[in-house]
């Protein structure tokens, strides 16, 4: 799953902060600077709980995320208010655009498409990865399939900062372990639902296929026993009613012809068909204006979603040409850096400054604020308007048919309006009503040779279903016995890394060992065998941590596994000293500098926030560093805040 952090701006109540993103972004200082709210604002953004420390609750007002996912350059905002959904604006590799508010639980409307209603949902789209559903409880068979969430494998590309040397991913709480454990099943190709679904819906088939074999064979046995006749048989009387039913009607036809009493059709009937043609005229034209005006709604929607874009960019492009001196007109070349001007005009233009150009930033997200309901009230409107043309389009349905009856029964009427003739042809409509009632009968039993004949070939293309499933299980088993490898890999990985990190205890002659039942690696060292909760200290708890997560990503990369590309690390040497363990924290930076050279194509991204600044040893193309500690050369994530 390509996904790339690009920016992340915070909006204060004063000023508006922004962090770039590289290939690896290293953000480092002392404590209560705001290096972690960096992250969180990043998590917060994607769906998650935001920390309200005292500076966040005090002062945050929103937070919008640039970032790429898939072929899709999306942005995400969130302000302090929104607890139950972001705003998500993208533009496609095909210049398509939208804008729409994304739940971040499921509700009863789709926000895109048919299959699409939260924030996960669109992720997972615009990244070209089909979510996997899993059972709700795991060990009921009758439990609904609900989806994987974004947010249920984030914690293998977030590693916070709380609970990095207090939990192995989760895997000690009951609800989230099984979360954690259905993400580690998504990205190793486990997943042992479907083969049981498979094995259901065969047997399934197998069972449907004898059903109607069986009952060929009853039916065939109940026509031979009360002689009802073969199909054939059933066909020819059939035919026979059909001649005399022919022969009666072409003698009450020729009683029409020869009948000479003047036809009287009813004035009503001819009014009330002149009253339904007005009315189907005037439900045409209102149904055209509607749709002339919802084509017009639908055009305001996409100039606004567009206008919002250039707004944000017309925003940046003020803040950095902001201050800016011109020495040369833009236009002509001229020099007007001699150029007098009375004080307080601008140098340029010599017009004096307008009043509240300093470009609030608040104003700026008021503005977006207001753009982003305005497409909504649109979309609003659009999805009535739609409705009100479904409302006369089933309306003039309704009323044309209306219409098309009484046309049938003004022709009837006027073909029946005459008493005598009703007197004359009513002996040969006995004849054909009886004829048309035998004819029925022996419809209704031509019917059961007909479904003998259907439920042979349902049972024949049951065989192809068969085969299919039966196919499809083959390959299932064989796609299982790839996820198999997969686990192999991670754990071969995760010992590579312990080894090159120096992690304690760990020896060449050991090996790692993942139990897809649990998901906990184990170290096997001789007789003895150790897993997360058994490291002891916090600094191995972290280091075990963090090797799991880079041995993970690594293999994801290699096996084009369906894990997100980026991997944020809060704190990575939580609880190791540096000045007592230096080659152990100087290992560790090491070993994610390597993973991070390791993929040119689609690169790797890192997040790393520590206190002190590990540089890589060897030039890493992409690696930026950003110190905050809270002074004008480094300032703090807010920069104008003191307080706890």
């Amino acid at each position: 799953m390509r996904v790339r952090l690009q920016r992340l701006v915070v909006q204060t109540r004063q000023t508006r902060e922004n962090i770039e993103f590289s290939k690896v972004t290293f953000i480092h200082g002392p404590v209560s600077t705001g290096k972690s709210t960096v992250v969180r604002m990043i998590d917060y953004c994607l769906g998650g709980d935001l920390e309200w420390t005292p500076a966040v609750r005090q002062e945050f007002v929103a937070a919008t995320l640039n970032l790429v996912l898939g072929e899709y350059d999306c942005t995400i905002e969130r302000s302090a208010e929104d607890g139950q959904s972001v705003r998500v604006s993208w533009s496609g590799p095909d210049g398509e655009m939208g804008s729409v508010n994304a739940p971040l639980q499921q509700q009863d409307a789709s926000i895109l498409g048919a299959d699409i209603y939260t924030l996960s949902d669109l992720v997972y789209h615009f990244c070209g990865v089909p979510p996997i559903k899993v059972r709700r409880r795991r060990f009921d068979p009758d439990s609904p399939l609900v989806r994987l969430s974004i947010r249920d494998i984030w914690p293998y590309c977030y590693l916070d900062q709380t609970h990095l040397d207090s939990s192995f991913f989760r895997m000690e709480d009951h609800f989230r372990g099984r979360k954690s454990q259905d993400a580690m099943r998504f990205f190793t190709g486990l997943h042992s639902e479907r083969l049981s679904q498979l094995e259901a819906s065969l047997a399934e088939a197998i069972d449907e296929q004898r059903t109607k074999r069986e009952a060929v064979e009853q039916i065939r046995g109940f026509m031979k026993q009360f002689d009802l006749g073969s199909e054939i048989e059933i066909a020819e009387r059939l035919g026979a009613v059909d001649r005399e039913m022919a022969e009666a009607s072409a003698q009450r036809a020729q009683l029409q012809q020869t009948r000479l009493v003047e036809l009287h059709p009813t004035d009503s009937l001819r009014a009330r068909l002149r009253e339904l043609s007005r009315q189907v005229e005037a439900l045409q034209q209102a149904r055209i204006d509607s749709e002339d005006v919802l084509a017009e709604q639908r055009a305001l929607r996409a100039e606004l979603i567009a206008t919002k874009i250039k707004a944000e960019r017309v925003g940046e492009a003020s803040r950095i040409l902001q201050g800016a001196k011109f020495e040369r007109c833009p236009e002509c070349g001229a020099n007007i850096a001699e150029r007098y001007v009375d004080d307080g005009r601008c140098q340029l233009c010599g017009s004096a400054p307008a009043s509240g150009h300093d470009g609030s930033q608040t104003e700026l997200e008021g503005l977006r604020r207001d753009l982003n309901s305005r497409i909504d009230e649109l979309a609003d409107s659009i999805q009535r308007r739609e409705e009100a043309v479904e409302r006369m389009a089933r309306e003039l349905e309704h009323t044309t048919e209306n219409k098309r009856r009484l046309d049938e029964r003004l022709g009837s009427e006027l073909a029946t309006y005459d008493s005598a003739f009703l007197e004359s042809v009513r002996g040969l409509d006995q004849e054909i009503a009886a004829l048309e009632e035998r004819r029925a009968s022996l419809q209704q039993l031509e019917r059961m040779p007909r479904a003998i004949n259907d439920l042979e070939e349902q049972a024949g293309a049951l065989r192809g279903r068969i085969d299919r499933l039966r196919a499809e299980l083959a390959g299932e088993r064989e796609r299982l016995q790839a996820a198999e490898k997969n686990i192999a890999a991670i754990a071969e990985r995760f010992m590579s890394v312990m080894l090159s990190v120096g992690f304690p205890g760990v020896d060449r002659g050991d090996e790692v060992t993942i139990d897809p039942r649990n998901w906990m690696p184990v170290v096997v060292h001789g007789d003895q065998r150790w897993g997360y909760w058994d490291t002891g200290s916090g600094g191995k708890k972290t280091l075990f941590n963090v090797c799991y997560a880079l041995a993970l990503h690594a293999v994801a990369l290699e096996r084009q596994m369906p894990l997100p590309t980026i991997l944020v690390i809060d704190s990575p040497t939580k609880n190791i000293s540096e000045s007592e363990n230096p080659e152990l924290v100087g290992s560790l930076y090491e070993e994610i500098y390597r993973l991070a050279r390791e993929p040119e194509n689609d690169p790797l991204q890192f997040v790393l926030i520590d206190s002190d600044l590990v540089r890589p040893t060897e030039e890493l193309r992409g690696f930026v560093q950003r110190r905050m500690a809270g002074v004008p050369e480094a300032p703090s994530l807010i920069s104008y805040y003191t307080g706890p």
